[in-house]
């Protein structure tokens, strides 16, 4: 296990009384504050606005962050909304695999959204499409395009993402079917909970199906072997069609975490029925980490995008902020 997941897993232990504690409604009158970002910030020089509430009732997890390049275009930034990881039971907007993202022009909308710890799944999705349809209801006042927009998320916040895009006709996901992403960023989120525990012990990887059993039985509500429904519910790979937007999945090679196998078999699923993507296996990265970073991952994510944008007919434009 790499230093940041044992990390992360650290922060579970120690922190998630003080999750549950803060899970409370917050008043609606709460200002967001902004700030300018300096060029040797992670995202180069922007605007950040911090905690924007999307719900009428929010509590302290309904909120998302806003990243603005500092140089404007001629046109809205398109826009990147974002999911953080964290076993769906703690995490921050901060976890943010494509910061750099900002600095070839694009806004990203980090969101928070209720942990399993204070509900269970779909909490989690429906707070997901609550964000995003808030996010582009309001898309003019904030700057950026509520047609360019893509989705995307790291781990928990992957497989949040797949089926922010994927499930479009989620009734019980309080999603809009006339609000589609023209694409998905999914770095090493889990696709099939059915499979997951079997992946993991087909790669001997015991400590991750003791976190696999705890964290998937605590968004389901109950071991996953007695929820078999409710995990194939929450498994974005049965919402693959030909519809589906274009993906591009990343993983790491040695993750002991999520296996592999979930994001070969979304690919294969993907292939199946024509839709665009792309599978890039990193080596020897394992669960998260900095090699996910990198200026050749950089390199593919953004070429990516600028494929996705191109095909749908809203080529970037911008120049790449210093």
């Amino acid at each position: 296990m790499n230093p940041i997941t044992f990390l992360r897993l650290l922060v579970v232990v120690t922190l998630l009384p003080v999750f549950e504690a803060l899970a409370q409604p917050v008043p609606t009158n709460v200002q967001s504050a902004a700030e300018i970002l300096p060029a040797s910030s992670p995202y180069g020089p922007a605007t950040i606005i911090t905690n924007i509430f999307y719900a009428a009732h929010p509590v302290p997890q309904q909120n998302f962050d806003l990243i603005l390049p500092a140089k404007k275009g001629d046109q809205p930034f398109p826009l990147v909304v974002w999911i953080h990881g964290g076993a769906w039971m703690l995490g921050i907007k901060e976890w943010d695999n494509v910061k750099y993202l900002v600095r070839h022009g694009y806004a990203i909308a980090s969101i928070d959204y209720r942990f399993s710890t204070e509900a269970p799944f779909p909490a989690q999705i429906q707070d997901c499409n609550a964000a995003l349809n808030f996010i582009l209801a309001q898309a003019t006042n904030y700057g950026v395009s509520p047609k360019r927009f893509v989705v995307g998320g790291g781990s928990a916040g992957g497989q949040l993402a797949l089926l922010l895009g994927l499930a479009r006709d989620g009734k019980d996901f309080g999603a809009d079917k006339s609000i589609k992403p023209l694409a998905i960023l999914d770095f090493f989120g889990p696709t099939d909970f059915t499979r997951g525990r079997d992946d993991l012990k087909a790669i001997h990887s015991e400590k991750g199906v003791e976190i696999f059993d705890d964290a998937v039985g605590k968004l389901l509500g109950a071991p996953v072997d007695q929820s078999s429904a409710e995990a194939w519910l929450a498994s974005p790979i049965q919402y693959v069609s030909a519809a589906s937007p274009p993906v591009l999945i990343v993983h790491g090679a040695q993750d002991d975490m999520v296996s592999t196998d979930q994001s070969l078999r979304l690919n294969a699923a993907l292939n199946r029925v024509g839709v665009k993507n792309r599978l890039v296996i990193v080596d020897p990265a394992g669960h998260d980490g900095p090699l996910f970073s990198t200026p050749e991952i950089e390199t593919k994510v953004v070429n990516f995008l600028k494929e996705v944008f191109a095909d749908a007919g809203c080529p970037m434009s911008m120049p790449r902020n210093p």
